[in-house]
């Protein structure tokens, strides 16, 4: 093979092997969701948050998982990451973009289904409790 022969065949080589890397990658993730999705099943969806009488609104927080991590998200455009909370199974930490932190609990009625989410405002010492709805 002359020597652009040789720059071609190895020019393709080095693609295939970057597409076999990145679909790699995305497997694994996929992989990872589903095993968080799994994991995590019980709490995934969203929860109602009733502020009225502190002079809000009614808010929707959504937890659900994507690109390996589990997620809060108010919709704002802004969702933070849920830290697990060592030896805690219903116990996170997040963080807002502004260093907000905040410590969410997950609860369960009678019949062990998590029916509940706790959100301690750190900052503020504030609890809040939100109903999941699906």
């Amino acid at each position: 093979m002359n020597n652009f022969s040789n720059n071609k065949v190895l020019s393709i080589a080095a693609c295939l092997l970057m597409v076999f890397l990145v679909s790699g990658s995305l497997l694994a993730q996929d992989q990872s969701d589903d095993a968080l999705k799994k994991k995590y099943a019980p709490i995934i969806g969203e929860y109602e948050f009733d502020l009225t009488d502190m002079g809000g609104d009614v808010q929707v927080l959504s937890f659900h998982i994507t690109d390996g991590n589990l997620w809060v998200d108010s919709g704002d455009g802004d969702p933070a990451i849920c830290e697990p909370v060592e030896g805690q199974e219903l116990e996170f930490t997040a963080e807002s973009s502004d260093g907000q932190t905040f410590e969410i609990r997950f609860g369960k009625d009678d019949e062990g289904t998590v029916t509940t989410c706790t959100i301690n405002i750190v900052a503020m010492s504030l609890e809040i409790e939100g109903t999941k709805i699906k």
